[in-house]
């Protein structure tokens, strides 16, 4: 099974089913194909972004720590895919491990990429204001007469491994003509749920992405997420004005979050919360590193070497060590190993554990621009009463005391732990200081806003 979609091919002989078997690609790349096929200007703005975004060397400002609030949509049609709140934080956890390169794993980056091992430092926060401004915990519950989201006959899947073989873009062209629509659960009238403020909150949408091939449901797809398509007031025609319900991340529900209890197929290769850090990747603009093509093909990046081919094993039933992808090197010329623990690479979960440098700028790059919206944490620029202040300082630490200077007025500091906790809250003015001697030795994130949003930027502080 790869790290986002798992197309399952049904073979019948004599009325049969006699061989079962997974193809390569990621959702994003049938996503992609559907969108093009549909919106004359899509694949224009996207590259357009991906471009400006690239070029903008973005530099990290000392310790800020840019925070995204986050709403997660839970569709279920059985208890089972109604998750529970742990697996949820789980998620979150994981999410805020990788993009902070806190997790543990961090440690198994082979010494030679060491060099070009990224920060991020983003974090993820689920929402705690809803847009109406009402307090939330940042998650829907929605059950669904819906079995499943993947609306496509398999017949119409034999047909295009017939007229295409393997060949990955073929067979997402091919099904983009069939009329798939892998949106529906973005949408009430369709079972699902409808987003929240696209262009202020994080959505990711949890719900049935299977595919019964008569032996019952199979995982399909895995996952894809939006791109960026541009800068604020970029052009939009070709597009249409319902194009931003369909922004955020979507996730089968047995590949969310760690150590998932109903894993199934997927345990093993896909059960530690790395598809969602893959998406969510995707969402702030990162490509795969191979470029999803042979060696002539780049994500864009100079610090992702070179790459043939993604890390997923090409034979059915067989999962690969991470010591054995150690050696793939599928594009000799460049004199590196192909990165497998790259996150945007399909190596299973366990043997990612890194972005690099230049992932990490152009995700930051994205949030700075196209997607400079989730910093307001979902309120709107015209509403001065919640805009985040940018141009304040964030506290300084000394001496177990938060020293608050340079604010014009009475502001909220919030603290959060790594997990994305809130620890603590305060109302400050310049002058006050702030004891966090209570609190247990570790890192954390403190904000400064106005109002009640808890999104902006922050800075991360070790006590």
């Amino acid at each position: 099974m790869n790290k986002c979609i798992g197309f399952v091919i049904v073979m019948v002989l004599a009325q049969s089913v006699l061989l079962a078997q997974d193809v390569l690609p990621c959702g994003n790349v049938l996503s992609k194909a559907l969108l093009s096929s549909q919106y004359e200007q899509y694949e224009t703005l996207v590259e357009q972004a991906y471009q400006d975004a690239a070029s903008s060397q973005v530099e990290f400002r000392d310790g800020d720590t840019l925070i995204i609030p986050v709403v997660i949509h839970v569709i279920h049609n059985t208890p089972q895919q109604n998750i529970s709140d742990e697996l949820i934080q789980g998620q979150l956890d994981v999410l805020n491990e990788d993009f902070l390169r806190t997790n543990a794993d961090a440690a198994l980056t082979r010494d030679i990429f060491l060099d070009v091992a990224g920060t991020p430092n983003i974090q993820f926060a689920l929402a705690s204001i809803d847009p109406d401004g009402n307090a939330t915990d940042g998650i829907t519950r929605t059950e669904t007469t819906v079995e499943s989201f993947i609306n496509i006959d398999i017949s119409l899947i034999l047909e295009a491994f017939a007229v295409c073989g393997f060949d990955v873009d073929c067979i997402a062209e091919y099904l983009g003509d069939t009329g798939l629509d892998l949106d529906l659960m973005k949408s009430s009238a369709t079972g699902g749920v409808d987003p929240w403020d696209v262009n202020s909150y994080l959505n990711i949408w949890v719900c049935n992405l299977s595919l019964d091939v008569g032996t019952g449901p199979t995982p399909f797809i895995l996952g894809f997420a939006y791109p960026p398509v541009g800068a604020p007031n970029f052009p939009t025609e070709g597009l249409p004005e319902n194009y931003w319900e369909k922004d955020g991340v979507v996730i089968h529900w047995e590949a969310f979050g760690k150590d998932n209890p109903n894993a199934g197929l997927l345990a093993g290769t896909n059960d530690s919360g790395r598809t969602c850090t893959h998406e969510v990747g995707h969402y702030l603009g990162l490509r795969h590193i191979w470029g999803d093509g042979d060696c002539t093909m780049d994500d864009g990046l100079t610090d992702t070497p070179s790459a043939g081919s993604n890390s997923q094993s090409q034979e059915a039933g067989s999962v690969p060590t991470c010591q054995s992808l150690h050696t793939k090197d599928s594009c000799v010329d460049d004199m590196l190993p192909d990165m497998i623990e790259n996150y945007m690479d399909y190596s299973i979960e366990s043997c990612q554990n890194m972005f690099t440098v230049e992932q990490s700028n152009l995700m930051r790059a994205m949030l700075e621009g196209p997607r400079a919206g989730l910093l307001n944490g979902g309120l709107t620029n015209t509403n001065e009463e919640h805009v985040v202040q940018q141009h304040i300082k964030i506290p300084s630490l000394i001496n177990n005391t938060l020293a608050i200077t340079g604010l014009s007025d009475n502001h909220a500091v919030y603290l959060f732990d790594m997990q994305g906790n809130l620890v603590l809250s305060r109302q400050a003015v310049s002058g006050d200081e702030i004891s966090v001697s209570h609190l247990a030795s570790g890192q954390y994130v403190v904000r400064v806003v106005k109002g009640q949003t808890l999104a902006g930027v922050g800075r991360t502080f070790k006590l």
